[in-house]
């Protein structure tokens, strides 16, 4: 933790230059979470990484997870032994799930994250409904998605399934076909991959997501294993969540496979405003979409202009975000907390 313009620094990590810089005492300085470990964390201030302790206040009980230092977090720490973390400064954005289980819980899983990169395979492990549960959890997050279709050297004959996935997404969804192994994996990524930005890659194991990071990374960073031939699936390498600084000045944040996406009830589900649209158009504003006469929606899946596929992911998405509202709601009341706003609203931006 040393250095002339640690300011400087920190823009190796994902410090955004025109954020405007902390108030620090003497013996602090500021740093960007790059893991969590039972014993505590792991830092980066840009020149080295360092452990460091979370100040007792963390510590509290019942204190909601959001609350306390996260992978991808930048923070304030007192310079000591141990370093302590004393601050978790504003985010831009903080990617979370809700935890598995019966007890509502939510689980975040990276903060200040500019593009959420969503990795499947072109094999068993394609499934559009999947990545419209990713999308779900990505929009009121604060970060843009990229969805990455891994293996597509060993799948050349993609039409059918990349027209599925197009039927199943909104117009304006990005989604590239990759060989994570391939030298052409970098231009590819080139727009999203500028000094300054973080993206964090998520999907199941066996995907290629450890392959994909040590592409980035110019060496084998990550363990990588085959996956099972008969179902695709993969066993978990990457066993906790690790912020990365690229070569490029961008980061990455490597994720384990997460088998089960639960929602935290605090989706807009923005991905499905044309199913919206249509149900506004509706003769009665209480329509269900059954059998009512008038029902735009029923119409338009009678004309086939909309996908059945994609209304049925939106009847069980709803129904879920209804349910795990219904249990943060009754959380939140429990502890008298306030309700956590979204983080910064869906928003569309291009790469930086």
């Amino acid at each position: 933790m040393h250095g002339s313009d640690p300011f400087a620094a920190l823009v190796a990590v994902g410090w955004p230059p025109a954020q405007p810089w902390p108030v620090l005492d003497a013996e602090q300085r500021v740093a960007r979470v790059a893991a969590q470990h039972r014993a505590g964390y792991v830092l980066h201030d840009g020149m080295e990484s360092f452990k460091a302790q979370p100040a007792p206040a963390f510590l509290r009980r019942g204190l909601a997870p959001e609350q306390r230092p996260v992978v991808g977090d930048f923070v304030i720490v007192a310079i000591g032994k141990p370093p302590q973390i004393l601050e978790i400064l504003p985010r831009r954005s903080l990617l979370s799930r809700a935890a598995a289980g019966e007890r509502y819980a939510r689980q975040p899983i990276a903060a200040n994250v500019d593009t959420v990169c969503v990795l499947m395979g072109l094999d068993g492990d394609f499934n559009p409904a999947r990545i419209q549960r990713y999308l779900a959890l990505i929009e009121g997050s604060g970060a843009q998605a990229l969805i990455l279709l891994s293996k597509a050297d060993l799948h050349p004959e993609q039409a059918a399934q990349l027209a599925a996935l197009r039927a199943a997404l909104p117009a304006d969804a990005s989604a590239l076909a990759i060989n994570a192994k391939g030298a052409a994996l970098h231009a590819q990524l080139t727009p999203w991959l500028l000094p300054g930005a973080t993206l964090a890659l998520v999907g199941s194991s066996g995907a290629g997501k450890s392959t994909l990071t040590n592409t980035l990374l110019g060496h084998a960073a990550q363990a990588t294993a085959a996956v099972r031939v008969r179902d695709s699936r993969g066993r978990h390498t990457t066993t906790h969540r690790a912020l990365l600084p690229l070569p490029g000045g961008a980061c990455l944040i490597d994720t384990p496979g997460m088998r089960e996406l639960k929602l935290t009830g605090n989706e807009d589900l923005a991905q499905y405003a044309d199913i919206a649209t249509l149900a506004e158009q509706c003769r009665f504003s209480d329509c269900a979409h059954g059998n009512e006469p008038g029902c735009a929606v029923r119409a338009a899946l009678d004309r086939g202009e909309l996908n059945p596929a994609r209304w049925r992911s939106y009847l069980k998405l709803s129904s879920e975000r209804e349910q795990q509202e219904a249990a943060l709601e009754a959380q939140l009341r429990r502890h008298d907390h306030p309700r956590p706003p979204r983080v910064l609203g869906r928003r569309q931006r291009e790469p930086r």
